[in-house]
């Protein structure tokens, strides 16, 4: 028998293929080769897998580059530039690779974005999830931009947020786009969008930290 892991990785990828709403509870019971007193042993109802399915490997999705945006803003050096620091600590964490890590599998970013679009649909602590992370995102760059003002890195004569809010713009687009197409280099795309946040607000000019800060850090 299976056990309860087993079965959400096995929904789990099934509900990848095909939606939320297209598996039956009768074809995870099937495909689990549970019998149906052994699934609701496992499970109190098709909602509750549904829901445990969310926790295990949705919900990173949101937790997993909070986490690492965290992790960046704590560990930094005193000295870390500031363009290095937006990298490490907002750009960086946002990349596909690291979710999938997170959780222990390799899966299709198209068909990982679709399902997550259906269960901000049908589950409301998705679009919580969701509605924390920009909140924690925006949080995070514009402290960041904040302390580069401090550190006579950034000019003062700017509004931070209306950058932030350009930037997690730009951000979501690149997602969008990817969806559309999955073998766009969004990595590369991010950092020209650093590079022309950097360009725009550095009181250094371009020279010197003409790849954004993110040489050493993509290395």
């Amino acid at each position: 028998m299976k056990t309860e892991n087993e079965i959400l990785e096995m929904a789990f990828a099934m509900f990848l293929e095909k939606g939320f709403s297209e598996v039956s509870t009768n074809e995870l019971i099937r495909e689990a080769g549970l019998t149906k007193g052994g699934f609701y042993y496992s499970f109190k109802s098709r909602d509750d897998l549904d829901q445990k399915v969310v926790e295990k490997y949705i919900h990173p999705f949101f937790t997993n580059p909070v986490e690492k945006m965290q992790e960046a803003w704590e560990g930094k050096k005193q000295d870390a530039p500031t363009g290095e620091l937006i990298w490490n600590g907002f750009f960086m964490p946002q990349r596909f690779a690291n979710f999938q890590n997170a959780i222990g599998k390799e899966v299709a970013f198209r068909n990982f974005y679709f399902l997550l679009y259906e269960s901000m649909k049908k589950f409301p602590e998705v679009i919580a999830y969701s509605q924390e992370f920009s909140e924690k995102r925006g949080k995070c760059l514009h402290r960041i931009l904040e302390r580069g003002q401090k550190r006579g890195e950034v000019v003062k004569n700017i509004n931070l947020e209306n950058y932030v809010t350009m930037i997690l713009a730009m951000q979501d687009g690149i997602f969008a786009l990817k969806v559309l197409d999955e073998g766009i280099d969004d990595e590369e795309k991010y950092k020209n969008i650093q590079m022309q946040m950097w360009k725009d607000i550095s009181t250094e000019g371009t020279e010197k930290y003409r790849d954004g800060g993110v040489t050493s850090a993509v290395s």
